[in-house]
């Protein structure tokens, strides 16, 4: 999310710059509710990625999102594999690229939610956002999301709902957001600073095998002290809602 690192390799408008989403669920709800997100529908912390603690994890989930830390050679390693022949993407992908600095987390949350729009209660600004670019390449829906108020309003209110003080628009930080979500029988991590969707092979379950790819992903990683979260997208957890 850095601007040094969190924005390479995606196209750039270098005009619009966000505060930055904190890791929390409560920062993500806020975000959907606020855009017509149902709110039976809600994130919740995963809280480890071995087998007995995903039995904790409310079902049914939908899509996971995985904070971690940046690194040009993690980096480079994902954009090999998102442009390699061998990564094929099915058409019933939606995928969005990110022009907006700082905008990760939003742009997560938007991949989770649209890749289940047939079994998720979605209305308001995010469905008319959906309807309205259906049909819309990658680049045309960033182009979109700059225009949009609302969905920056809303991203906005989340960034104040963190327990952390945020940080300025456009100010550098350390980590960045990605989506797990399966799609026409595939595992994909969609991430709109990578050119494409990156598909990790054939999946009907998003909590068990988004699991094992983001293992991987923490196990490329030499640092034992790196910082990494997983939240997942499915029935709310809030007594209050």
């Amino acid at each position: 999310m850095s601007q040094s690192n969190s924005e390479a390799g995606a196209p750039q408008s270098g005009k619009i710059q966000w505060v930055p989403l904190e890791s929390s669920p409560e920062a993500m709800n806020r975000v959907i509710h606020r855009l017509g997100v149902d709110a039976s529908v809600g994130f919740s912390d995963v809280l480890g990625l071995d087998e007995e603690l995903l039995t904790m994890v409310a079902q049914p989930v939908h899509a996971l999102v995985f904070l971690f830390p940046l690194t040009d050679k993690f980096e480079e390693g994902r954009k090999q594999e998102a442009t390699s022949s061998s990564n094929v993407v099915s058409p019933k992908v939606w995928f969005m690229r990110q022009t907006i600095g700082n905008a990760c987390g939003t742009m997560a949350i938007f991949h989770a939610i649209a890749n289940n729009q047939q079994s998720l209660p979605v209305s308001g600004e995010m469905a008319a956002f959906f309807k309205r670019t259906k049909d819309m390449t990658p680049e045309e829906r960033a182009a979109d999301l700059e225009r949009d108020s609302a969905v920056a309003e809303a991203h906005k209110e989340g960034a104040a709902e963190g327990q952390t003080a945020a940080p300025k628009p456009g100010e550098d930080v350390e980590h960045h957001y990605a989506a797990f979500v399966c799609v026409d029988g595939n595992l994909y991590e969609l991430d709109g600073r990578q050119p494409a969707p990156i598909n990790h092979g054939p999946s009907v379950d998003v909590l068990k095998d988004g699991a094992r790819a983001i293992r991987q992903r923490i196990q490329s990683f030499a640092d034992d002290s790196l910082a990494f979260s997983v939240i997942s997208l499915g029935p709310n957890s809030d007594d209050d809602y």
